[in-house]
């Protein structure tokens, strides 16, 4: 899904709005019209020479409702709510924009509503229960709302599972390096720099898609990239300056590259990089959810099949392929 997605009231909140303003300036001009005499106020003014009384009522009321409908629809149509991964803002003003926000973890509760003259045009409300906010946020007559809905559930979901994985990864990088290599855990010194060759090595980058694909095909598991096999921190500055665009994000799209290339975009989703520092340096800490289907790594034509057996990645035969596939996403 891409982000942010805009929901912008219908023309039907437009057309409430103006029908409720232009009730309150009647209700207004009513009631100030029994202490102020409008014809004495027009006979004192430069334009009782010019026009009469009834065509200077008329042009009045017609310039005042032309402000009031411009005003309401300049708000209107700058009004916007955006969600992004982790939060919604809600932006208006009638010039200069406003922006209030909040983030998505707070949403306790997602709702969709629809009175009677939004069912009949076929609009709806969004309800959002925030935490510690005595009244609900509504996104009020939007078209598609049951569609707008679901995506803010979906990105809500989104969001806490990526929390969920950060926080988790947060706490445990130092302890699995302390921990050592297993068979949910690997370490490799550099992805695609070869230390002894002073160049760069496409045998080390299969490598380490061997390792993801094993995981892939198992459990899951952390793959750390910057930490030699003994648990010394190396870091990843040789891996981002053998690349055209030396940083982090050079770093994470070759890899992207690679995995597209080796293993398949499909599979990314299960696939979640962060990048650490420790003791000054950086490490890529990356962790692999199992995937629901079987994963091959494929090079110059070729297909192979890897799994983790304790703590190191093996090919399996073609042979043996067909039963392990059968056994593992059986179970």
């Amino acid at each position: 899904m891409k982000y942010p997605v805009v929901i912008r009231q219908s023309p039907f909140v437009l057309i409430s709005r103006i029908a409720r303003m232009e009730l309150i300036l009647v209700i207004f001009l009513v009631s100030v019209s029994f202490f102020t005499n409008y014809e004495e106020f027009y006979r004192g003014s430069a334009v009782a020479g010019i026009i009469r009384y009834d065509i200077f009522l008329a042009l009045a009321a017609s310039l005042i409702q032309l402000l009031i409908t411009f005003l309401i629809f300049v708000s209107w149509h700058n009004e916007e709510f955006r969600v992004r991964e982790s939060e919604i803002v809600h932006r208006k003003g009638f010039f200069f924009n406003r922006e209030n926000s909040f983030f998505l973890r707070d949403v306790e509760k997602v709702e969709y509503k629809r009175s009677g003259f939004e069912f009949m045009f076929n609009y709806g409300t969004i309800v959002l229960t925030i935490k510690d906010r005595e009244k609900p946020f509504k996104i009020k007559s939007i078209e598609n709302a049951e569609v707008y809905r679901n995506v803010i559930k979906t990105t809500i979901e989104n969001d806490d599972r990526q929390a969920s994985v950060r926080n988790r990864r947060v706490v445990t990088a130092v302890e699995l390096i302390l921990e050592g290599e297993g068979k949910k855990l690997e370490f490799k010194q550099t992805f695609r720099w070869d230390t002894k060759k002073k160049i760069t090595s496409k045998d080390l980058e299969k490598a380490v898609l061997k390792t993801v694909t094993a995981f892939l095909n198992g459990d899951g598991g952390h793959l750390i990239i910057g930490v030699t096999d003994n648990g010394k921190i190396y870091g990843l500055d040789e891996d981002i300056n053998s690349l055209v665009r030396k940083d982090r994000d050079g770093f994470e799209n070759h890899f992207n590259q690679m995995l597209k290339q080796m293993i398949g975009a499909e599979f990314r989703q299960y696939v979640d990089l962060t990048f650490e520092q420790i003791e000054g340096r950086q490490i890529c800490l990356i962790y692999v959810s199992p995937s629901p289907k079987p994963v091959y790594l494929r090079q110059n034509g070729d297909e192979e099949f890897f799994i983790r057996t304790g703590n190191t990645t093996s090919p399996l035969k073609v042979s043996e392929v067909n039963s392990y596939i059968e056994s593992h996403w059986a179970k």
